[in-house]
């Protein structure tokens, strides 16, 4: 009865999907005139506001006309505005009330609060609706039965501002509308609630407690793949006490508890846990794309669909085309492309394919021209619409003699050095060093699996010098290294565990939750001493 009702909810809720799905479709085909409409609605709608009315919204006509009025923001010139809002103003960034701030969580050691209002909230759904009607078409199995969605950080507090205003989204399905939210609430196979737990242990005790009595767990969507592995991590540890639990609460006749038992007596992969599981929805650009291998070694021969550009700020691209790209959220929000060589800001049907951009939005919420600091690289088209992949951020990046090292290089630069040595490395990130002596170079470093550990030591050599090859195709390293400016790339052996002290560096310092921790994998000098013991 229980697959009947998951089942069911599915099909209505994709059926619900469609309207926003065609119109997506037809607009990625009408650009231009979408977005114009797009941006036209938000100088007209907030013209009386504060920020309307310092940037005289009055006299927009075009994008030519906003591009004059509005310059790019920056979070410096956002965060004034946020802080008028947080003590209870009206009318500030947007006519439309903010219900809630988002808390975004990223390396730096502040956080930043994003407004939402209700139709922020609709924005996001109208990319989030043709994505899954689009999965739906491509992998319908994916929708037979209960799903897994980790779509907000677990673990956090509940909090408001002074004024009363609630900081986070308390219930996942509050981003959807109250028929959804009842059809998610047969679909989901964790109860919403949980994640209002504080306690990393109890919450992931009970997510698995939850999960593994789904027998048809078909469709799973977290943010990271290092998330993920973490869950992994908590399953392969604590599984007899999960089981011991378990067996307390059912009868240990139960056939779902005998199967388990099973299975995890044996060198089984989640498919194995879950034969009806058919797709994970995680990262799989940038940083994260060094962990996908892992993910399909744990995950089995299921599907790993890569999502697209979503972020506290907005929703940029998702998945709609079998085997490509993410597609520009067309009907979302307003978008403009900042080019990395020249700084000239382009509109969505202007760009060039293979060519890198920072992403520029303006959202609901109430950010206008904000320069998110996302770069994008275009690999292709549907209709006018782009598609591209996450390739990092723009602000991460190392310069210790003038080499300009960047995340995307850097991620490049590991991903073709570990090429085969993937799935038997848990961390990898590269570091800045100076030493005693005042030589300065980069060190690799490396926490290998338990299993693997003697091979990546003995491999140590080889990753240094193919990181370095590689490294040399970037003109200003060169020269830094020809100039002896620089010294070679050293590959070092973390000890076990040391992902794990990493992540509780960060939860702790930075108030980043598990779900969304983007751990970098280029680190700014001096930023690790204390865990690394330099």
């Amino acid at each position: 009865m229980k697959i009947i009702r998951a089942r069911l909810a599915n099909t209505i809720w994709i059926l619900l999907q469609s309207r926003e799905s065609k119109k997506f479709h037809k607009n990625c085909f009408h650009l231009i005139r979408a977005q114009q409409r797009k941006l036209k609605n938000y100088v007209s709608k907030n013209k009386n506001t504060q920020f309307g009315i310092l940037h005289k919204f009055h006299e927009i006509k075009d994008y030519n006309s906003y591009k004059v009025n509005v310059p790019i923001q920056e979070w410096s010139d956002i965060a004034p505005w946020v802080e008028v809002i947080k003590n209870g103003e009206y009318n500030v960034l947007t006519k439309e009330k903010v219900v809630l701030f988002e808390e975004t969580s990223g390396t730096s050691s502040f956080s930043k609060l994003i407004p939402y209002t209700n139709s922020l909230k609709k924005e996001i759904q109208k990319g989030v609706g043709p994505w899954m009607k689009a999965l739906h078409t491509n992998y319908k199995s994916a929708f037979n039965g209960s799903s897994y969605w980790s779509i907000s950080p677990p673990l956090k507090e509940r909090k408001t501002t002074s004024s009363g205003i609630p900081i986070g989204i308390q219930d996942d399905t509050e981003y959807f509308n109250p028929v959804a939210k009842y059809l998610l609430s047969k679909i989901l196979a964790v109860p919403t609630h949980l994640k209002q737990e504080l306690h990393s242990e109890t919450f992931y005790f009970q997510t698995f407690e939850y999960l593994l009595m789904k027998d048809n767990l078909s469709f799973i969507s977290v943010w990271s793949p290092t998330f993920f592995l973490e869950l992994n991590q908590f399953l392969i540890t604590r599984k007899n006490d999960l089981i011991s639990s378990l067996k307390s609460k059912y009868s240990i006749e139960n056939s779902r508890l005998i199967y388990l038992e099973k299975v995890m007596s044996t060198n089984y992969s989640w498919k194995d846990l879950w034969p009806d599981l058919t797709v994970i929805s995680c990262w799989r650009d940038a940083q994260s794309s060094l962990w996908i291998d892992q993910v399909q070694d744990v995950i089995g021969n299921v599907y790993i669909q890569g999502k697209g550009l979503l972020s506290t700020e907005g929703i940029c691209s998702v998945p709609i085309l079998k085997e490509k790209s993410p597609v520009l959220c067309v009907q979302s929000h307003f978008y403009e492309f900042r080019t990395l060589h020249s700084g000239k800001v382009l509109l969505a049907h202007n760009l060039n394919l293979n060519e890198i951009y920072e992403l520029i939005i303006t959202t609901s919420g109430g950010l206008y021209r904000y320069a998110t600091g996302d770069l994008i690289e275009v690999d292709g088209y549907y209709g006018y619409a782009p598609t591209f992949k996450f390739v990092g951020r723009k602000n991460n990046s190392s310069d210790l003699v003038g080499e300009k090292l960047s995340e995307v290089q850097v991620i490049k630069t590991l991903n073709s050095a570990l090429k085969d040595l993937s799935t038997k490395i848990e961390l990898a990130f590269v570091y800045p060093v100076i030493n005693d002596s005042n030589h300065r170079n980069y060190r690799v470093y490396l926490e290998p699996t338990i299993t693997f550990k003697d091979e990546i030591t003995q491999a140590l050599d080889g990753v240094a010098e193919n990181t370095q090859r590689i490294l040399m195709n970037n003109p200003h390293y060169k020269t830094a290294i020809d100039l002896n400016q620089l010294m070679p790339v050293e590959a070092h052996i973390l000890e076990c565990g040391f992902k794990h002290h990493l992540f509780n560096y960060y939860t702790s310092s930075f108030g980043i939750k598990d779900g969304d921790l983007k751990i970098p994998v280029l680190f700014k000098i001096h930023s690790l001493e204390s865990l690394l013991d330099i």
